[in-house]
């Protein structure tokens, strides 16, 4: 009977390792992987213009740096022409993009969302303008289990803003991408 106990316990801890992002999204964004060193993501050919802040009031990361994305920066087929990078201590935490929509009807932001299901090993879920990639164990999480969680799970948010005609992506671990996202909501 004491066997069972432990075959139980190790399932419910083996749920709460989150996949790595190397594994939920291969290539990373940009050429940039969540988890990556800060310095040598900031060199990536693809940024241009790089202007950096740091967060004092922000607990959930520490920098975030602007950037204009260099000529033909691509995510998911779609032409980049801006974002940001956001480091917690040495690491990317948070990567994310802007492109240039049509309006909200644009085939464009169908294709990225479709690009994105071929690409990311995970499921998704689509509410009004957002659709998001994560994976989350089978099972209901307790509140500490689900923060500890948030801060190793990557995901990949697709935002439509429609007024702006801009589809966001943003890709990094669910923690500072909820942070992120509050941040600059509407």
């Amino acid at each position: 009977m004491s066997g069972a106990a432990l075959s139980i316990g190790a399932q419910r801890v083996d749920d709460l390792v989150p996949q790595t992002p190397a594994a939920f999204l291969p290539e990373g964004i940009l050429g940039i992987q969540l988890g990556g060193s800060w310095a040598e993501s900031k060199q990536s050919p693809s940024l241009h213009e790089l202007a950096c802040q740091p967060t004092p009031d922000v607990t959930d990361f520490d920098e975030v740096c602007f950037f204009r994305a260099a000529t033909a920066s691509r995510v998911a087929g779609a032409e980049i022409h801006d974002g940001f990078i956001v480091r917690k201590g040495d690491h990317v935490v948070l990567v994310g993009t802007g492109i240039t929509i049509k309006n909200a009807d644009d085939p464009l932001a169908e294709s990225v969302v479709q690009s994105f299901q071929a690409k990311i090993n995970s499921s998704f879920q689509h509410t009004g303008d957002n659709v998001l990639f994560v994976k989350l164990p089978g099972r209901h999480l307790t509140a500490d289990e689900l923060l500890g969680y948030s801060k190793k799970a990557p995901v990949l948010l697709v935002q439509l803003e429609a007024k702006s005609h801009e589809l966001a992506v943003l890709y990094g671990y669910l923690a500072p991408v909820n942070a992120f996202g509050s941040l600059t909501a509407d």
